[in-house]
């Protein structure tokens, strides 16, 4: 019986092989030797190209308007807008790879962030095994690591109570408004989303950057619209395409122009919105998709006995919302400079602690603390009724 083992299980190990690859080509896609090289290739190309795009689409629209305009016929207020349009452009593509450059800052940046260094194939917490969790929650002694209370305080809910998040991918405490991103596989502080026109996450640091490039680009649009517009006005309005021709550059800049200052504008004033409010895109879906861990606590009951949702416990009102992501004055909303330290403590600038609404915060704990005594009563009753039967 022995004489067989070793052959049965390399058999049984083949076929376990063969019926993986079949299942998950991806595994074979992903790992093998060419498919791993091109798989990188291919990252490469997805990061690289759309920043490649939006340097060349701004360049070639400053080319054409410091060389399509001519300036014999109104040479003031061409060369004004020359001047300016410049100013705007070398503000967009500043604050444009800023946000690159300066990222969205991490957890992993913090080493007391770290939890024990174990990693699992999830990134979800809450589905990682009861041996994970103990040995996270301090139960192991061997491998103990208790939540860093004394660093940040946790005002996220789970399973209707206060609750410390953890990723077991990056092996990190994760503050409030941390999210792991599955493009860039890794934990980003105050993640707002991953924008494919950068290649990058926003989030906490270079949010700011985010919203003044959107805010540049806009204006730079705008004027490169009225220039073209106003070129090709004057050149069908006198009717010189008798007598001379029209660059296409001209009319591809004011298609191109009209086309991203509509875009870009609504999506500059959404963002804009998001902002006043104190949401991140992310916070903003769970709460339209109802994703939220608060929903099941986030109402309350007025003097009618009319039912009404809550409010966001990081809304501080519109003026303290906005000092939050761009500074406490002026020139920092003007200018792309930093408003944001990496220091992490005795500090709301660092991504870590966040100012809340304490207020609203009680009525969320009030009202989750009463759900989970519902949830658990509602529990014993129905084991009390399959315990009749």
């Amino acid at each position: 019986m022995h004489q067989f083992s070793g052959p049965v299980c390399k058999h049984t190990d083949r076929i376990d092989l063969v019926l993986m690859l079949i299942t998950q080509p991806s595994i074979m896609w992903i790992h093998g030797g060419f498919c791993s090289s091109a798989y990188v290739l291919y990252n490469w190309f997805s990061t690289l190209f759309p920043r490649v795009l939006v340097s060349g689409l701004m360049s070639w629209s400053l080319y054409v308007v410091l060389t399509g305009l001519h300036s014999e016929s109104h040479p003031s207020w061409i060369r004004t807008f020359q001047i300016i349009i410049t100013a705007m452009f070398v503000l967009s593509m500043y604050t444009y790879f800023k946000v690159i450059i300066v990222g969205a800052g991490s957890p992993l940046d913090f080493p007391e962030l770290k939890t024990d260094g174990s990693k699992s194939s999830t990134e979800n917490p809450y589905s990682a095994t009861d041996e994970a969790n103990e040995r996270l929650l301090g139960n192991d002694p061997s491998t103990a690591r208790s939540p860093p209370q004394e660093l940040f305080a946790s005002h996220t809910f789970k399973n209707n109570a206060p609750a410390y998040r953890w990723c077991s991918t990056c092996g990190v405490w994760k503050p409030d408004r941390c999210h792991h991103c599955s493009t860039c596989q890794k934990c980003f502080l105050r993640m707002d989303h991953h924008c494919p026109w950068f290649s990058a996450c926003i989030g906490f640091y270079n949010h700011k950057f985010f919203i003044q490039s959107l805010i540049y680009i806009t204006v730079y649009c705008m004027l490169t619209l009225c220039v073209s517009g106003a070129t090709l006005f004057e050149f069908f309005w006198d009717q010189d395409y008798s007598d001379s021709y029209i660059s296409l550059n001209m009319v591809f800049l004011f298609v191109t122009s009209l086309a991203f200052f509509v875009a870009v504008g609504l999506f500059s004033a959404f963002s804009l919105y998001m902002v006043l409010k104190n949401y991140t895109t992310i916070e903003f879906q769970d709460i339209k998709w109802q994703y939220s861990e608060l929903q099941d606590s986030g109402y309350e009951f007025d003097a009618d006995g009319k039912k009404r949702r809550l409010g966001h416990i990081y809304d501080l009102g519109a003026c303290r919302n906005w000092q939050a992501v761009m500074g406490t004055s002026w020139v920092s909303w003007v200018l792309p400079i930093a408003v944001t330290n990496r220091k992490l403590t005795g500090t709301f600038n660092n991504g870590i602690n966040f100012e809340v609404d304490e207020e609203l915060f009680e009525k969320y704990r009030h009202n989750a603390e009463i759900q989970q005594q519902l949830n658990r009563q509602l529990a014993e009753y129905r084991d009390r009724v399959r315990g009749v039967r």
